[in-house]
């Protein structure tokens, strides 16, 4: 990461190496939304500074056990349990299951960065940024903190997670030609394309954020979650999940302004068509704007909810969007691409993951 300096935040050596990637890439991202939020150190009461994070595992960190297996290889040639407990324990490094373990990325955000308020720690989900969200804004609402760091870091782009996604047939495989970028929305679609990402909001109350000159780039005027809790791999083929999730977010808006939606579009056939059947569902004869974020960042898994929120808050702040790399079939009612709209003022946000949980967060432009 060549913008992290670890001397400057107090990372040194030994304290480094019980960071994983998603660690600190998750740190520096925390750090970078503080400052240009003019949340520097000293400037806040850390009290009354939160930190809600979602983040993912960076794998099993198996490696790490890989020597000491090595050690123990009975005379038969099979892996010798005995000789494992009695010889090979002593191979395993003392910060093994530590330097992977979720909860890793809080510790050192609120360390370092001297964030001593109420807190929150969401793991291994597509929507687990969606649920750090929800917390922070009832803590922010309980009088709980006045600000909220809500985010955090995924590295999905490891063996062991790779191998489990792949058995769900959840994954694009093939040579880069054929799955770069992802198409989402299109039959011929093959999977999901995983990425590592960090990033961070800075929430507040509208009257905190005012009384020391911020500058929000836009509001939440509402978040929506729901989960089956089915059991499937895949979301309902009725687009059940999305409908309630987006039904209560569009009755909020008023009728005739213009919408973009910054669709989950994880890139997979059966996921994709559900989305869309529940778009056309919900929105009933309105008609706004569609894109997509996964083609351009890839899938970051746990982060991937707070990832997309801030490109959707992007668009808003200067009234552009992202544009498909490939042309996707045709939602109805919708329009592919959000325009460089100056009247643009509302926006979804949307996140699929298994078990049927599904999340949506509507902004709007102050």
């Amino acid at each position: 990461v060549p913008d992290l300096a670890p001397n400057e935040m107090g990372l040194f050596h030994n304290k480094l190496r019980g960071m994983g990637k998603y660690v600190r890439i998750g740190v520096l991202a925390a750090q970078q939304a503080l400052t240009s939020a003019g949340l520097k150190q000293g400037t806040f009461d850390p009290d009354r500074v939160g930190a809600f994070i979602a983040s993912g595992t960076y794998g099993n960190n198996a490696e790490g056990l890989f020597r000491a297996f090595a050690c123990s290889v009975g005379d038969d040639g099979e892996l010798n349990l005995e000789r494992l407990a009695q010889e090979g324990i002593d191979c395993v490094h003392p910060w093994w299951l530590l330097s992977t373990i979720s909860n890793n990325l809080i510790f050192f955000v609120t360390h370092f960065l001297n964030l001593k308020g109420a807190n929150t720690n969401c793991c291994n989900s597509a929507v687990a940024g969606a649920y750090a969200m929800d917390r922070a804004i009832e803590s922010l609402r309980r009088g709980e903190v006045d600000v909220a760091l809500v985010g955090g870091a995924d590295c999905p782009v490891n063996w062991q997670l790779l191998s489990d996604l792949s058995t769900l047939g959840f994954l694009a495989e093939g040579p880069p030609e054929e799955v770069l970028p992802s198409k989402p929305f299109h039959p011929e679609s093959l999977g999901a394309v995983m990425a590592d990402g960090a990033a961070f909001l800075i929430l507040e109350r509208e009257d905190r954020a005012n009384s020391r000159g911020a500058s929000p780039w836009a509001e939440i005027r509402a978040l929506e979650l729901h989960a089956s809790l089915a059991g499937d791999m895949h979301p309902s083929a009725s687009g059940g999940e999305m409908i309630k999730i987006l039904g209560p977010l569009l009755d909020l808006i008023p009728r005739g302004k213009t919408l973009a939606l910054n669709t989950s579009a994880v890139g997979h056939p059966i996921w994709d068509n559900a989305e869309k059947v529940g778009i056309e569902k919900a929105m009933a004869g309105r008609s706004g704007w569609f894109y997509a974020t996964k083609p351009w960042l890839g899938h970051s898994f746990s982060i991937s909810f707070i990832l997309e929120t801030v490109v959707s808050l992007l668009g808003l702040k200067d009234r552009r969007g992202l544009a498909f790399q490939s042309s996707p079939p045709a939602i109805a009612g919708m329009f592919a691409g959000p325009p460089d709209d100056p009247s643009r003022e509302w926006e979804i946000n949307l996140g699929q993951c298994f078990g049927g949980n599904t999340a949506g967060v509507l902004l709007h432009v102050l």
